[in-house]
């Protein structure tokens, strides 16, 4: 990859968040995703830098314990200890986090992408369809760019309210201690993730040469269930905790 390449790669990313029809179909015909997915990943890195050392994790793993069935027989050695142990795995997975979700993520939308449009008669390429991924999911990754100063205006930060920095969802107006399952579905409900749907329905219309409305229907059935299940069904499992011992 030599300096001309990267030059064209951010005109596509640039005309992809501007000019959505042009920068799609440039992304499609160049097939082209590692620039935009640097771009992603320096973003959530540049957020990490700024949340991760301003992130409660203490207060958050102290809570954990005390709602857990063994809080009454630690010691107060064994309680400070549990924190930082929480405290290093707090911040090591969130910078972990950064550095691999981007990739990840995109790898997996692309994955759903390829197979839904696959099953809906069309015939996307793989490289394409990750390149509109790519490309698409952009808005999801400014929007950590846009929160870090509100990550310097807040800190130190509650781990339940990382999500909610940036008042772009309906979850930014509930109350605190909200079920997770309501938290999560109004937290899909994001300008910068519907932002992201839109371009990425418009890039797969020009990958697999559906026609847009199809195109859009089968982008919001996947954001659809991935709303049911990662946003609301797990949270929800989580929130609830192990069955008491005995039943079922």
């Amino acid at each position: 990859m030599n300096a001309s390449d990267i030059a064209a790669d951010g005109t596509v990313i640039a005309r992809t968040l501007a000019t959505p029809a042009l920068g799609l179909a440039s992304a499609v015909e160049r097939r082209r995703s590692l620039t935009a997915l640097a771009v992603a990943t320096l973003a959530t890195l540049a957020f990490a830098f700024a949340a991760v050392p301003r992130i409660d994790h203490e207060r958050a793993a102290a809570r954990d314990l005390d709602r857990g069935p063994k809080a009454a027989e630690m010691t107060p050695h064994d309680r400070e200890e549990a924190i930082a142990t929480a405290r290093k795995i707090g911040q090591v997975s969130g910078w972990a986090g950064a550095a691999t979700r981007p990739a990840l993520f995109t790898l997996g939308a692309a994955v759903f992408l390829f197979a839904a449009f696959r099953v809906a008669g069309t015939r996307p390429g793989f490289r394409d369809t990750f390149a509109v991924a790519a490309h698409g999911l952009l808005p999801i990754w400014l929007a950590k760019v846009l929160a870090i100063p509100a990550v310097l205006a807040r800190a130190p930060v509650q781990v339940d309210d990382v999500d909610r920095l940036l008042p772009s969802s309906a979850a930014a107006f509930l109350a605190p201690g909200a079920p997770a399952a309501l938290q999560g579905a109004l937290g899909a409900v994001d300008l910068f993730a519907l932002w992201a749907a839109a371009l990425v329905a418009a890039g797969m219309a020009r990958a697999s040469g559906a026609s847009r409305r199809r195109s859009a229907a089968v982008v919001a059935v996947l954001y659809l269930s991935w709303i049911a299940v990662v946003r609301v069904a797990l949270p929800a499992l989580a929130a609830a905790g192990p069955g008491p011992k005995g039943g079922p």
